[in-house]
């Protein structure tokens, strides 16, 4: 059994709230996240009461005995369209192997539901997610037929087209929707609340990146999956 407590950060002046966040920053590139401020600033707004959605969630595993953090998920409900946007997790290498990042995934999808109903939405309709390509646990989900690794050349905030191809894949897991493809404005609108509500990209429509993302879904009628891992699947 996982050994900790989930919690939720609730304060970001916090022991806990620090070493949560110094977690994230030893484990991700900056190119990878936002600013950790920026982080802090999420729970910040969220304990004045400055957030009207009260949406963004940072959830830890902490030690019960040392109070200390061994891991670590951040997330956002995306209310427009009804789906949660896993953005971090993290685990203090000493604690690998215990199943803590599952713990926490569960925990933080949990959130996302109540965030739903608390909108109205009868359900939470997925969860969704960047990946890197060869992630041992997408493949793993992708041949359970759990996840839809969406066909699209997916890039990060932090990245230029123009200079590197991108490693990440977004993906969707079914929550009360299992639908196997998705309408191409569905999609843009996805990825447009991960940057602007996620990510707070003030203008996502002035980066290069997300550019790209809505010329290659222009014309098209459906994103389904990215037929790479359905070739691989059928190759194992």
């Amino acid at each position: 059994m996982a050994a900790g407590r989930v919690v939720e950060i609730e304060d970001e002046r916090s022991g806990i709230a620090a070493q949560a966040l110094g977690l994230i920053l030893e484990t991700f590139a900056s190119a990878e996240r936002q600013p950790i401020d920026h982080i802090g600033m999420e729970i910040g707004e969220k304990r004045l009461g400055l957030s009207t959605a009260c949406d963004y969630h940072l959830l830890a595993v902490v030690d019960p005995d040392a109070e200390r953090v061994l891991a670590v998920t951040s997330g956002v409900y995306l209310g427009g369209v009804n789906a949660g946007f896993v953005m971090y997790l993290a685990v203090e290498r000493s604690a690998r192997k215990q199943r803590l990042g599952r713990t926490l995934r569960v925990a933080l999808v949990d959130r996302f539901r109540e965030d739903a109903q608390k909108l109205g939405w009868p359900s939470l309709a997925a969860v969704v997610g960047e990946v890197r390509r060869e992630s041992p646990w997408l493949r793993r989900l992708v041949r359970d037929r759990d996840v839809l690794p969406l066909d699209l050349n997916y890039y990060h905030p932090g990245e230029v087209p123009s200079q590197t191809p991108s490693p990440w894949l977004l993906y969707r897991q079914p929550i009360a929707d299992d639908r196997a493809a998705l309408p191409a404005g569905e999609v843009r609108q996805l990825i447009y609340a991960i940057w602007r509500r996620a990510y707070r990209v003030r203008w996502p429509l002035t980066q290069e990146g997300f550019f790209v993302m809505l010329e290659e879904l222009a014309g098209r009628d459906q994103v389904g999956a990215d037929p790479r891992f359905a070739a691989e699947e059928g190759a194992s």
